[in-house]
């Protein structure tokens, strides 16, 4: 039971330092790549934050899930 609980611990800790990341990706317009051709490469960095922002906000939700169905779970 005991590295479960270090596990779970350090999922929601690795989620919210990712939410903070994302959070920091939104104020982003646009992210400039430099080939080396001399071109220029551009890629729109708000659908990848979404994508993200989903992801992490469901990997919380699952988690909680999983927490509070073991805290709530009868020891008959």
């Amino acid at each position: 039971m005991k590295p479960r609980i270090i596990l779970y611990t350090l999922l929601v800790i690795f989620n919210l330092v990712s939410l903070y990341f994302i959070m920091e990706l939104f104020s982003y317009d646009e992210i400039v790549g430099y080939l080396t051709t001399g071109g220029k490469k551009t890629i729109d960095a708000r659908e990848l934050a979404y994508l993200l922002f989903v992801t992490c906000l469901l990997n919380l939700y699952f988690l909680s899930f999983i927490l509070m169905k073991s805290f709530f779970k009868d020891n008959i």
